[in-house]
């Protein structure tokens, strides 16, 4: 019998073959290469999408991990490509290096997050894989690729955001910079100002974002900038244990789900009642940059992501939140509001455009489908761009308008694995192939 694999929030199972955990890239060639197909990587199993599933081999390269070596001179790092981002923080940390930027949750694997185009927030700094100088590529016939600017230049430019399609990442290459500590700010803000103003706080602020629970008149604004003072040691608990912040957001979608009416007051009261964090004019804690991003989220949701261009995010968050509070489906998960600088990799959703990204999330245990369907029809007409790790409903016919070099990228994608060994059900749909 198949073992099951399912993803973070439990909507998304494969049933494969075989699941192998190879130790080493000669390994990990020798598995792909003589594999029937479809091969797909699971990695910490946080994308909402089906870009996992195969019903023959699942790779998990958890053994594959450690900074393998650096150059702290040129400020690089060459990484195991199943590296968490929870663990990488301290082997950088240790070496006085750090990534330069990150999003607010660390449980994915640094393949993954660099696949699929994961990012933080920041108007001048881009995703991860906009921080990628270089990779090694198992491809289908199990040979490997050394990929940057000046050696399979085209590969390097289509697979920095390829989400397994091109082949296996084995090793990253990132650009880094020296360690640093952010000081977190933030506060309740009036809906209207925050929209007025966002340009301005994306410009002030090294990170700037806000969530807005859309029953509410208020947003939750964070800020992270950089700070000269000691930082401060921060106790995490391990990933997936429940915190009390975390049983109280639970329990407040559970009374939502069956209480309807609720999820209005709810969300108001959550929104007055967000505690120290973001209450004006307390004093920020000053914490080692892989401390300060991430939040431990725990309570299990599913997610669409869009990026729009950067001038169009506040009408277009305003115009989802809108359509929230009136379509009559129950939710109680925030919008999230971020900025993400232009990067050149050719499907990333931030190819030759400064973007917002806007968030929508449902909790894991209520169907999503009918309120993301709203909300993506309004992303649409912002030309937005989907996340590839978070659930749209887009195929070729759409992706190919959105991507200037989409193209290129099958081109390339069509030469490395003529036999479409990469891909399950859900890529062959995004790129039109017939099964």
């Amino acid at each position: 019998m198949s073992t099951v694999w399912s993803n973070w929030s439990g909507w998304v199972k494969a049933w494969p073959k075989e699941i192998l955990t190879p130790e080493s890239e000669d390994a990990l060639a020798r598995i792909v290469g003589e594999a029937a197909g479809p091969v797909r990587v699971a990695g910490r199993g946080h994308s909402f999408t089906a870009i996992v599933p195969s019903d023959d081999v699942l790779l998990s390269l958890e053994k594959m991990s450690g900074v393998t070596a650096h150059d702290a001179n040129a400020q690089t790092a060459r990484i195991a490509a199943g590296t968490t981002i929870r663990d990488l923080g301290p082997m950088l940390h240790d070496k006085g290096l750090a990534l330069a930027n990150q999003g607010d949750i660390d449980r994915q694997a640094l393949a993954g997050a660099v696949g699929t185009g994961t990012h933080g927030t920041g108007g001048k700094l881009g995703s991860l894989s906009a921080a990628v100088q270089g990779f090694r590529l198992v491809t289908a016939s199990g040979e490997v690729l050394d990929c940057n600017r000046n050696e399979n230049a085209d590969v390097y430019d289509a697979g920095r955001v390829s989400f397994g399609s091109l082949g296996v990442m084995s090793e990253i290459e990132m650009q880094l910079r020296p360690s640093y500590a952010l000081e977190e700010g933030g506060g309740r803000m009036a809906l209207s100002e925050a929209l007025a103003k966002a340009p301005e706080m994306r410009d002030a602020n090294r990170h700037f974002e806000f969530f807005w629970f859309p029953f509410a008149d208020d947003v939750l604004v964070k800020t992270l900038n950089e700070t000269d003072q000691p930082a401060k040691p921060r106790r995490r608990a391990p990933d997936g244990e429940i915190s009390r912040g975390d049983r109280i957001m639970q329990r407040a979608c559970d009374v939502a789900r069956f209480a309807p009416p609720l999820r209005g007051p709810i969300q108001r009261f959550m929104t007055r009642n967000a505690g120290e964090r973001y209450a004006p004019g307390q004093a920020g804690k000053a914490r080692w940059s892989f401390d300060a991003f991430p939040s431990d989220r725990n309570v299990r949701f599913n997610e669409m992501e869009y990026a729009v261009p950067a001038e169009s995010g506040p009408d277009c968050i305003a115009e989802v939140g809108e359509y929230m509070k009136k379509c009559g489906v129950n939710f109680l998960f925030p919008l999230e509001f971020r900025y993400v600088a232009a990067d050149d990799a050719w499907l990333s959703p931030f190819h030759e455009r400064d973007s917002v990204t806007i968030s929508v999330h449902q909790y894991h245990r209520q169907p999503y489908a009918e309120l993301f369907k709203g909300a993506e029809a309004i992303f649409a007409r912002y030309q937005g761009r989907p996340h590839w790790g978070k659930l749209h409903t887009l195929g070729e016919a759409e992706l190919r308008n959105l991507y200037p070099r989409w193209e290129d990228f099958q081109q390339v994608r069509r030469r490395l694995d003529p036999n479409g060994k990469f891909l399950n059900p859900h890529l062959r749909r995004l790129f039109g192939e017939n099964a």
